[in-house]
């Protein structure tokens, strides 16, 4: 599977509920986890279908190289805590698999409760699951993807700092984030 980039217009798109487990839908779960698994430089820990210009509710992650399928994701509760980073001055610089070499804050629930669906023979199976720190950031940037949401939007609303990698020197050069405000 390709991954599509900004500003392919499936990024912008909200993805439809799967209701039904079929060939085709176990095909392209397989496709979408063996693609994240697959990226490098850099390394993938989430790909959601709407970045391999797909629109099933479905996104995988790979945290600590344990693949992940989730179908339907939604949000059931989350903290009151919004944060940047693992700790209170410390920020995480999220990135895209679809906005290769841009970088930028995000302002993200600490944790979060997720109902979602695993395929469990030819039924969907419905769990619920607690995710915190990086695991629950990843989920949130996941989730956006199926709603059409980019990181760059937080920047954009929140007037945060955007960094683009310098693949000369290897550090990370603040840019002007109006650049993405039509994208």
């Amino acid at each position: 599977m390709k991954i599509v980039t900004i500003p392919h217009p499936t990024l912008r798109k909200k993805a439809k509920p799967v209701e039904a487990v079929d060939k085709k839908l176990k095909q392209f779960v397989k496709e979408l986890e063996q693609t994240l698994a697959g990226t490098r430089q850099p390394i993938g820990v989430g790909l959601a279908a709407n970045q391999v210009n797909d629109l099933h509710r479905v996104f995988a992650t790979n945290i600590n190289q344990e693949l992940r399928l989730f179908i339907n994701p939604r949000i059931v509760n989350q903290s009151q805590k919004i944060i940047f980073g693992a700790k209170a001055k410390e920020e995480y610089l999220e990135g895209c698999l679809s906005i290769p070499g841009i970088y930028g804050p995000v302002p993200r629930y600490q944790w979060v409760e997720l109902a979602y669906e695993l395929i469990e023979s030819e039924d969907l199976k419905t769990k619920t699951e607690k995710f915190d720190d990086f695991a629950a950031r990843v989920i949130q940037h996941e989730l956006d993807h199926l709603n059409g949401i980019l990181f760059i939007d937080y920047t954009l609303k929140n007037d945060l700092v955007l960094y683009q990698e310098n693949k000369t020197t290897n550090k990370l050069e603040a840019i002007d984030s109006a650049l993405f405000q039509y994208v």
